[in-house]
Formats: C-alpha cells, structure tokens, sequence
C-alpha cells in the first residue's frame, strides 16, 4: 500500500537509487532540460573570475580561446553524454572496466575529495559575497547556503532539474539588473590586449575552469535521459546541449567579469550591491541563486563518487545516498566556516591535471575496447583476479598523462605549452598510450565480432 501522509509522500521523493542503473520510468530528461541543468550549473558566482584571469589578453581573444576550447571539448563532452543514455550508469561505474575495480576505487576516493573541496570552496565564496552585501554573519551564510543545497542533493536529479529550470529567469533577472546597473553608472569600453597572448596559457584555463573538469560528470545527469533505444540511436541534440549549456554560461560570465574588472577594477559585479540603494537584495538573490545552482552539482557527484567507492568494498543499501549526502554536504559547510580549504586550492586545481587524462582514457576503452557494448550488470560483477582489479594498461598510461600534466613544461617543445593546452597534451598522449597498450583486447573484441556475424 501506499503511504499517503505528508512524510510517505516526501520520502518517495528523495532519491535512493545510488550508483544502480537508473530505471527506464526515470530517463525522461530531454536535450533542452540537459542544456538548462548544465548551463545553470556552470553559471557560478565564480564564474565571471575568468574574466580576471585572462583580461589581460583583452576580449577579443578572450572570445576567440572560449570558442576554440568549445571546439576541443566538444567531442570528449558529447561522448560522455551519449555514454550515460547508452548505459544508465555515473562515469566512475563504468571505470571499473577501464581502470579496473581497485582503480575506480581510486579515482572515487579522489574525485569524491576533489568535488567536496569545490562545494566547500564555492559556499565559502558566496557566503562572503553575501555576507559583504548584506552586512550580516558569514558563518551564518554558509550554513543557510550550504543548508539548501543539501536539500536539493538530497532530493536528487529530478529536483535539482526543475529547481535549475525555475531558477534560470531568476538569475538573468539579477545578473541582467547589475549589468544595466553598470553601464548606466560606469564608463564600459572594450578591453584590448595588454600582453602577448600566450594561447596554450588561455585554453588550459579555460578548460580546466570549465568544460574538461566537467565532463566526467556529464554521464551522472544523462543517465536521466531519455535512452538511445528511444530516440532510434545517438541523436545530436543530446550530443552537443552538455556542452553547449556550459560554455555559453562560461562565455557570458566571462564577458561580464571582464566588463566589470574594466569599469571598477573588481571582476565580481555581485559586489556592486553594495552601492546600489535599495537594490542590494537583487544582487544578493542573483549570488544566492548562482552558488546553489553550481554547488549542488559539486555535491551531488561527490555523493555519487563515494557511493562507487564504498560500493567496492560493501554492498549498497536503500538510504545510503540521502545519508551519504547530509554527510558530505555537512563537512563541506564545516570546512567553508573554519577556513580550511582555503589552504587547499592548490590541490583542488592540481586534481585538474588527473580528471583530463582519466577522461580520454575512459573514452578510448569505451569506444574501441568495450565498444558501446558492456551491459550494466558487468559493472557490478564481482572482479576476477587482479586483471579485473588493476587494469595496469589503463593506470600506466593515466599515470604518464598526469606526470606530463605537472612536468611537461620542462622537457616538451614550448608549441605543447604556449600554443596548445598543455592538458590535453597530456590526455591525448595519454590515451594513445593506453589504445597501443589494450591493442590485443582492442584485436580480441573485434574478432569476436566477426565470428558473431559469421555464425548468424
């Protein structure tokens, strides 16, 4: 029987699926609620900081480097996205085939560490930009922003999708009233270039800060999505919305926090709430309303990430992910209030130059050695010998792709660096490091395609 009181019907609401396939009745979400989910995720309060970091190359080239990056990601994105119609599994699952059990382990543990930090470093932000706006307690902002993006995760992806869809009017509204705002009371020209443009520079910050940081998640909400079988096989509108909904946030963000840095010398155009009489709250609503957007997508794949990593060494069971959620999310204000994770940005970004070459690897083996074909059930097979634990095919050639990530600027030619994003450097010699390496079981699982054929 169903429970019809006010608490069955909330409880039937919170999400306790986990790491397992997402069943048929769910995958409902379309290409333009994909667009929106991603779009309002990369619309951070922080976002407008890449503004600050490459204005000196002027907006121009600013413009220029974000739609190259666009290009360079476009694929590995859209890849990713297909990924999770075809198999209603979060990227990390679907690792165990690539990097082995004990591997996926791994890269969980650290992943889940690497998105808490950005919950816990994003709360702490925008709990300073409103606390400064407002005139009130910090303290008091983070737990009151961090509070309900817990409530959010808790409630899982078919929440947080129609809290991003009745949101998104919202923020341009906000945004959109500091940017009258400033071009009526400032002098807005168009920022040139100041030094020479270092491209290699521009489009590692530019993916690192956005699309290629994000991609390895994008598989966690199309899951959601409408399968492929339903849609008569891979269709572009799924393809390419992830990614589109991402940069055009970036490019936008971006050309507002350069317009701001030209006209007050602050990239964060939040902070004219201050000034404006009266109009502080619409600034205020604005941050509020971009942090939730973008941390509730930190925390609910750090969610996810640990779920993967305790699943290897415990069964899952029903509640572990509203569980696992409150817990997180609570350690995420704790670190944001004391301060700690301001000492930590150097890992977090560091972890950047991991998440890259982890992405192409993972995309080489589920094109050429899985071949779009593992059903969901293997993830979750027990591994058989430490072949299945370790794939050392895979973690040899990530580990070459993260030392040349850190190293490559000492022993590569200055084209890998200054022209090209060092980064993808690295994922690309990465992955064909690992295609060479898996070549026999690249051969094997082709043969046995023809021997299929040739028996039917």
């Amino acid at each position: 029987m169903s429970d019809n009181s006010l608490r069955g019907r909330v409880g039937a609401e919170v999400e306790t699926v986990g790491i397992r396939p997402i069943p048929d009745e769910q995958r409902t979400m379309r290409p333009y609620r994909m667009f929106i989910v991603w779009l309002m995720a990369a619309s951070s309060a922080t976002t407008p900081l890449v503004g600050d970091l490459l204005y000196d190359y002027g907006m121009t080239n600013f413009v220029i480097a974000a739609l190259i990056a666009w290009l360079i990601a476009l694929i590995p994105a859209g890849l990713f996205s297909e990924m999770g119609r075809q198999t209603p599994l979060t990227a990390l699952v679907v690792a165990r085939r690539t990097f082995g059990w004990s591997g996926a382990f791994g890269f969980s543990a650290l992943f889940t560490v690497v998105n808490l930090g950005w919950f816990g470093l994003n709360t702490a932000v925008g709990a300073s930009i409103l606390a400064a706006i407002t005139d009130t307690s910090f303290v008091l902002w983070c737990i009151v922003v961090g509070g309900v993006q817990i409530v959010l995760v808790v409630f899982g992806m078919k929440w947080l999708e129609r809290f991003y869809r009745y949101t998104t009017a919202l923020m341009i509204i906000c945004y959109g009233a500091l940017v009258v705002y400033l071009a009526l009371n400032y002098e807005l020209t168009w920022p040139e270039q100041q030094v020479p443009m270092n491209w290699g520079s521009a489009l590692t910050i530019i993916l690192s800060f956005s699309i290629l940081s994000w991609t390895y998640k994008l598989s966690t909400v199309s899951r959601f999505a409408v399968p492929v079988e339903r849609t008569g096989g891979s269709r572009a509108s799924y393809f390419l919305s992830p990614a589109a909904g991402v940069m055009v946030a970036l490019i936008g963000m971006g050309v507002v926090g350069i317009y701001s840095k030209a006209a007050t010398g602050e990239w964060n155009i939040a902070l004219l709430g201050q000034e404006i009489e009266g109009w502080g709250i619409v600034a205020a609503i604005g941050v509020a309303v971009a942090v939730v957007q973008t941390n509730a997508m930190n925390l609910y794949p750090a969610m996810i990430d640990l779920l993967v990593a305790l699943n290897t060494v415990r069964r899952p069971w029903k509640w572990e992910q509203p569980i696992a959620s409150v817990l997180l999310g609570v350690v995420g204000i704790t670190l944001a209030v004391i301060g700690i994770l301001d000492n930590a940005a150097d890992f977090l970004e560091a972890s950047g130059k991991v998440i890259i070459p982890f992405t192409f690897i993972m995309l080489v083996d589920w094109i050429a050695v899985q071949r779009r074909k593992t059903p969901s059930e293997e993830f979750f097979r027990a591994p058989r010998g430490f072949a299945e634990r370790w794939r050392l095919d895979a973690v040899g050639a990530c580990a070459v792709g993260v030392l040349i990530g850190f190293f490559g600027e000492r022993f590569l030619p200055a084209f890998s660096y200054e022209v090209l994003p060092l980064p993808v450097v690295a994922g690309v010699v990465a992955a064909a490091l690992f295609w060479l390496f898996a070549l026999p079981r690249i051969r094997a699982a082709r043969d046995n395609d023809k021997e299929q054929v040739g028996a039917n």
